[in-house]
């Protein structure tokens, strides 16, 4: 009975242990099965996977979010790898994400880590044509950065160093010498005439002070010129005015005097008429008298018997 018993205890024992195994499988994997998750490819190009593996994990800001489920090189593709990943749903992926590879230093051991731009607050779910799932597109890791940095600077600084060679050499030492000579020289010649520039900008202020004394004074005359024209055009303004009042006069008298002499030439042909027709019976008269002393008899003893009376005719 006590090695039957004896079995029974190290069966229970092996089962107990399957079970927790069976528990810590499905703890590890199973469990992560059961949960609801979004999938998601990614194609790197630029960024080597050595280290990458399946079931690597997939980070956000430190924390795993899930793990690679798949990767293959792409076909007539070279240095391009398809990865699928899966992520928990909670996780926040956003329009404008970027997936690097993260490698561990001492394991060797390599992640993806996705990374929001944070402008955008839609969630990303796009899926192009052709593809399966949304396509996070391949960033750039911090340490690429920090190399292409690095190697900026190195070349910088080399060319930095040919710079500084160019300017210290041969040549250059000596011009920089004649630059320092001629300046020293210059230096000399200034301070001996600085006592003449001094004079010279004394001078120009002066002549300065007397251009503006002189624009001043000038500005006077202009003035005074300006109230001497004013008061001309006041007086000449007045002159005309008394000379157009009286040449008003001079033509109302010249009116007046072209109508009496009008009046004056009318009454001298009236007169002259009257003269004219005075001088005719005048002269009427002279001949009938001249008529009467041509034949004195008549005149004497009056006219002879034959001659007709006044209204006789004769017979």
């Amino acid at each position: 009975m006590e090695p039957d018993a004896r079995y029974t205890w190290v069966g229970l024992a092996t089962l107990a242990l399957v079970a927790l195994l069976a528990g810590g499988l499905y703890w590890l994997l199973g469990g992560a099965q059961n949960r609801e998750v979004k999938r998601y490819t990614v194609y790197f190009q630029k960024q080597s996977l050595e280290g990458l593996q399946i079931n690597s994990q997939v980070r956000m800001q430190g924390v795993k979010v899930g793990r690679v489920t798949d990767y293959a090189i792409m076909p007539g593709e070279a240095g391009r790898v398809r990865v699928q990943v899966e992520v928990d749903q909670r996780t926040p992926v956003m329009e404008g994400v970027k997936a690097v590879i993260n490698r561990h230093l001492v394991t060797g051991l390599s992640a993806i880590d996705l990374k929001n731009d944070g402008k955008s607050q839609q969630p990303y779910a796009t899926i192009l044509v052709g593809e399966e799932y949304p396509v996070i597109a391949e960033g750039v890791p911090t340490i690429a950065v920090m190399a292409s940095t690095l190697e900026e600077l190195g070349d910088a600084g080399q060319e930095t160093l040919h710079r500084v060679n160019r300017l210290l050499s041969d040549r250059n030492q000596k011009a920089l010498s004649g630059a320092l000579e001629n300046l020293e020289t210059a230096s000399g010649e200034l301070a001996r005439t600085l006592p003449e520039v001094r004079g010279a900008l004394g001078e120009a202020k002066e002549t300065a002070r007397g251009l503006r004394r002189a624009a001043d004074e000038g500005v006077g005359v202009v003035r005074l010129i300006g109230a001497r024209v004013d008061a001309l055009a006041g007086e000449a303004g007045a002159t005309l005015a008394q000379t157009r009042k009286s040449l008003a006069g001079l033509d109302q008298n010249l009116n007046g005097l072209a109508l009496q002499l009008r009046l004056s030439a009318d009454l001298g042909v009236q007169e002259m008429q009257t003269t004219a027709q005075s001088l005719r019976l005048a002269s009427d008269t002279l001949q009938k008298t001249g008529r009467g002393l041509s034949d004195p008899a008549r005149l004497i003893y009056g006219p002879a018997k034959g001659d007709l009376g006044p209204g006789e005719e004769a017979p």
